[in-house]
């Protein structure tokens, strides 16, 4: 029950107050707020609403980064220092929806896993869809670790899986001067299909001033 109580305090509470905060059963249901869509507002009484639990986190986080438009072409927005951060700082903590085995969302590339050792803490848990509610560190972008077997030092940031709440975290990896766009890694087993770009290859590249028309191999 501890256990459980635990995992409650860092859902999302919406249109309660204290005194609600009382009951773990109700904390729980309250916890479920309902997402709805465009088209969910206009046919409320053709498709059933899902509810989803949301994962609580520390905003005020977000207050020393900023979310515009990435350098890197096509990259979307990315997020940026707004103040100088140490090496080894959070940067921020990633929210947003959790998700159970089955009801994974294929073709979501916010998804993030927990990790096993707080599986009995977010029981029945195992992800997090940060595409809604996952905070500033949800628009990180990524950048390669290596270039035709080359360092780039283009990696600021790493994502951290803890075994407890919050439970996925960025940190600095080094120091990150305010206006620096923050990178990180992805992981081994995500798709970097858009990596193959050749705008995207020719600008990493140019950052090293490596001419890779003749050959082009990246390291997440």
């Amino acid at each position: 029950m501890v256990v459980r109580e635990k995992f409650l305090r860092g859902l999302r509470v919406s249109g309660l107050r204290s005194s609600s905060m009382m009951n773990p059963a109700r904390l729980f249901l309250a916890s479920l707020i309902v997402l709805l869509t465009s088209s969910s507002l206009l046919n409320t009484e053709e498709k059933p609403v899902k509810l989803v639990p949301v994962l609580k986190i520390n905003t005020d986080l977000d207050r020393r980064t900023v979310i515009k438009p990435s350098k890197i072409p096509g990259g979307g927005d990315g997020l940026f220092a707004d103040v100088a951060i140490k090496k080894d700082e959070v940067i921020g903590e990633l929210g947003g929806q959790l998700r159970t085995e089955e009801d994974y969302p294929s073709g979501n590339y916010y998804m993030a896993s927990i990790a096993e050792c707080a599986w009995e803490e977010t029981h029945p848990y195992r992800y997090l869809d940060a595409k809604h509610f996952g905070a500033h560190v949800s628009r990180i972008n990524f950048a390669p670790k290596k270039i035709n077997g080359i360092e780039t030092k283009f990696q600021n940031s790493a994502l951290v899986q803890l075994c407890e709440y919050p439970y996925i975290i960025f940190r600095a990896l080094r120091d990150i001067a305010p206006g620096e766009e923050i990178w990180a890694s992805y992981g081994p087993n995500y798709d970097y299909n858009f990596m193959a770009a050749n705008e995207v290859r020719d600008f990493f590249c140019g950052l090293l001033k490596l001419d890779c028309t003749d050959g082009y191999a990246f390291e997440p």
